[in-house]
């Protein structure tokens, strides 16, 4: 059994981010899939207690987003970091089994650190706290995308706390993306549209294709002449081109 003085080690070194953050990055790690039952709990515990509250905000977000940041754990399945995901996870396949099958069944996000936690306790405690403080650097497209399916579940844009029954959006992003509030709120309130200039580039690709798609169906009878052949053709090709181009800047700003 490791003694805890490791662990007050442990808490020191870990309190330096670039210590914490170079012992992630010497680890080998492997993404895989993992059934929930097979992840086991932290060797010594949680060096923080769960919230619950935290907990079940996770488990709504969770059955709409699915698994944002996957669960870490040692080479016997031992949970590093992502308790309160570990637990939100517990929760969902209880309350809505169906919806967990749909996300989950085949087995859960996680990384794979190439190591004994309980053989190593300071590399395990660091783990933990440099997952707490780094995080993915997430697009704003993809922040974009994931608020779009949390209003379609009926999160709000709200200001303060949520009054009873409702769910505040950018109180969730600042959970599951580990962002500011403020950076939240300018990432929602800037028009994806919009260039650096002012213009709306994707408003007036729209607009230019119901022109062209216009004059395409106005010309009755383009075998009238060479001409109006060409023109039939490349206004056909040019309204195909519109389409895609404006299909991918929807799917790039989410």
């Amino acid at each position: 059994m490791p003694r805890r003085a490791n662990l007050s080690k442990a808490r020191d070194r870990a309190a330096n981010a670039t210590a914490a953050k170079s012992v992630l990055s010497k680890q080998n790690e492997e993404r895989s899939l993992i059934l929930l039952n097979k992840i086991s709990d932290r060797p010594d515990g949680d060096t923080r207690p769960l919230n619950q509250e935290h907990i079940a905000e996770l488990v709504n977000s969770i059955s709409v987003l699915g698994l944002i940041s996957p669960l870490t754990v040692d080479q016997n399945y031992q949970l590093l970091a992502g308790a309160h995901r570990r637990a939100a996870l517990l929760k969902l396949s209880e309350e809505n089994p169906k919806r967990y099958l749909e996300l989950f069944g085949d087995g859960i996000p996680v990384r794979i650190m190439d190591f004994d936690a309980e053989m190593n306790p300071v590399e395990a405690l660091q783990i933990e706290v440099e997952e707490n403080t780094q995080r993915r650097n997430y697009t704003v497209a993809e922040i974009r995308e994931a608020a779009r399916k949390l209003e379609n579940a009926g999160y709000e844009r709200l200001r303060g706390r949520p009054a009873p029954g409702q769910k505040s959006l950018n109180r969730e992003l600042m959970s599951v993306f580990r962002l500011s509030r403020r950076r939240i709120t300018d990432i929602l309130s800037v028009d994806p549209e919009r260039s650096e200039h002012g213009c709306s580039l994707l408003s007036d690709l729209r607009t230019f294709l119901k022109r062209t798609e216009k004059i395409y169906e106005s010309i009755e009878d383009p075998e009238s002449s060479k001409t109006m052949q060409r023109l039939h053709r490349d206004l056909k090709k040019l309204t195909s081109s519109l389409k895609a181009t404006i299909k991918e800047k929807e799917q790039a700003q989410g």
